[in-house]
Formats: C-alpha cells, structure tokens, sequence
C-alpha cells in the first residue's frame, strides 16, 4: 500500500511539469525561433556595394564587394609593415575615394563599364591577394594579409563625408613638410583639401631626394633652345613650384614634374657643369593624407581617426553602410 501510494506521488510531480515546460516553450522558446527567422531589416546582412574594377593585369573587369576591393587597395596602396592605425587610415580613404565615384557614377574612361581600375594612374592601385602572397611569400605575407584584412574590418563601412557627401579623399607619399590646397595642383578648391603643416613626414625616406639631368637631354624634354636660363618665377605658399621660365617659354610646376619625372613640384634647380640638378623635397602631389605622415602619426598614438581629421579638414567619419 505505501508503495503505491508513493509511485503515484512520483507520477503527478512529473505531469504536473508538463504545463511549466509548455510556458517556458511559449515564451523563451518560441520567439527565438521566430527572430532567427526573422527577416527584417536590422537582422539583415549589411548591404555592402559592389564594385565594378578593371584590373590591368588580367586585362578584364572583376566584381566585388566594396570591402574585398579596400582590402586589395591598402595592399597595393601602402607598405603592410606600417601600423595597424595607418592601414585602417588607409582603408576608410581608399572606401571614401571609391564610394564617391559609385555614388557620382564616374567611370573610368577607357573602360566605361567599370568605376575602378587597378592601375594607380586613375585613381587608386589595387593587387589581388595571390599576387599579393606571391610578393611576399611564406608566413610573412599571411601575417601581413591578417594584419590588412583586419585594419578594413575594423573601419567597415565608414567613410569620410564633408556637407553629409563622400569627400574624394586623395593621398600621396609624402608631403616634404607641408600638404598642398588642392586648387593648386588641380583645378577644384575643395575646403576639406587645405595646405596644413606636416612635421609627421620628416622620417619618410622620400622627404628629400635628388634627380640630375643633362642639359641637352632637358632641353629636348622641354623643347628649348637654351636651358641656362631655367629659372623658378613663383612659388605656392607650400613652396612648391606654380611656374618656371626657360628660354622664354612658360611651364607649371607640375608640367615641369610629370615631364622631367620628379617626384613631387616641390623643387630647387642647379647647373653643375653639363648637368642640371634637381633638389626635391616629398614624393606625390602633396594634396590630401600624407602615407608616411600617417605611418608616424600612428606610432606617436594617434588613431586612425585623428589622422584622417589632421589631413582632411572638417569632416565626418561615418557608417555608410
């Protein structure tokens, strides 16, 4: 009789659960269910803009997200060794620069039907990850791979905005000691683009450099008779060269750069006997983020964001996507 009366205690303890664990199913079980079926915008995937890339190398058009061509950009773009603060500097100009030629629909001009091309010549550089590990092979290309996928996954989606559009946020080597306002080098004044002290360049080892040419030889490149009488007429505030006379004919600094292949407008000419030397201070255009400026801003502790707001003035970091 005890024992009976015992089992039947023990079966109405367990029956009577039975509505508890129903309960806890409809209230914790169920609606975690439905969220992880759930379909509504903010559990969605982030969407992330295509890009359309002519890569020179294959000679073909490649799609891929926006995120995978940053990646393939802050490879190319600057050296994997610098710090992580400076490549994720790098990965929110590159995605800034690219972001705005989506969004304006400019197309590369030889290839109309891409935005982007992998030749740093229109706009940005870009490599591939397996020409990428082929230049550094072992594994020190894929430390230095992990080090740049991670500096682009930490900024994802952010990009700089100026007036709540993408600024085009160009960069260069290094700016020799000051950047340069943007009108002139180009024609647009952009007011995020002014000229700003640089003292983060002077560690670079393109901060100075020089070029020497015979006088004949400059004489033809330039179409002169006479190159003695090469002389700088005006100079930038930045000091680097707006115009340059020889032999009666008138040249822009940057003319002078791109023909005789200097490495910035930044520059002092001297005749020494049969050759003209070039003294030449910063590699690049001068106008936007310095590379190497960015690289010793980070080691002195700077963050990526302080570096982007040192070298583009006024403008905003935010999540595009």
């Amino acid at each position: 009789m005890r024992t009976t009366k015992r089992r039947r205690r023990k079966r109405s303890r367990g029956s009577s659960c039975l509505p508890l664990m129903l309960l806890f199913f409809i209230m914790v079980g169920l609606p975690a269910i439905l969220v992880r079926s759930c379909t509504v915008p903010f559990f969605s995937p982030k969407e992330v803009p295509l890009v359309g890339l002519w890569d020179v190398e294959q000679n073909k058009l490649l799609s891929m997200t926006l995120e995978e061509y940053v990646q393939g950009v802050v490879a190319a773009e600057m050296p994997a060794s610098f710090h992580i603060e400076a490549l994720k500097a790098q990965a929110v100009a590159a995605r800034t620069y690219a972001l705005r030629r989506i969004q304006r629909d400019e197309r590369i001009t030889e290839h109309p039907e891409a935005h982007l091309s992998s030749d740093f010549q229109s706009g940005q550089a870009w490599v591939a990850w397996d020409v990428f590990l082929e230049r550094n092979s072992g594994s020190r290309g894929l430390i230095l791979q992990r080090k740049i996928k991670k500096a682009v996954k930490e900024t994802e989606g952010i990009v700089a905005l100026y007036d709540d559009e993408p600024i085009l946020a160009v960069y260069h080597s290094t700016s020799g000691g000051r950047t340069e306002n943007s009108e002139h080098y180009w024609s647009q004044a952009l007011p995020y683009l002014r000229s700003v002290e640089d003292p983060f360049s002077v560690n670079s080892p393109h901060y100075y450099s020089t070029a020497t040419i015979q006088l004949s030889n400059l004489a033809q490149v330039l179409g002169v008779s006479n190159v003695k009488n090469f002389r700088v007429v005006e100079r930038y505030p930045s000091g680097r060269v707006k115009t340059v006379e020889v032999d009666e004919k008138w040249f822009s600094g940057r003319e002078i750069r791109q023909r005789l292949a200097l490495r910035s407008t930044w520059f002092t000419a001297e005749i020494l006997g049969n050759e003209m030397v070039f003294s030449v201070w910063g590699y690049g255009h001068g106008v936007g983020m310095s590379q190497y400026g960015a690289q010793e801003m980070a080691v002195n502790g700077y963050g990526y964001a302080e570096i982007l707001k040192y070298y583009y003035q006024e403008i905003d970091l935010q999540e595009a996507y």
